[in-house]
């Protein structure tokens, strides 16, 4: 049950990239200048396009996927 790259914006492939080297929330919105509000709307809509019941299936997901 794969996905395509394309499926995910530029902002959330990069939010991607942080939580596969185990960035917690509150760094990834320090690393790139955004509130936690946003960041969890980032998360919330990953996890829709990829179709995750929660961040921990969604981290799983992308990390047998190539970014």
């Amino acid at each position: 049950m794969g996905f395509k790259q394309e499926e995910l914006v530029e902002r959330e492939r990069e939010i991607a990239g942080y939580l596969l080297k185990d960035f917690s929330l509150k760094m990834v919105s320090q690393k790139i200048s955004l509130s936690l509000k946003h960041l969890a709307a980032h998360i919330s809509n990953m996890r829709i396009k990829l179709k995750a019941k929660d961040t921990h299936e969604l981290i799983k997901l992308l990390k047998v996927t190539e970014l």
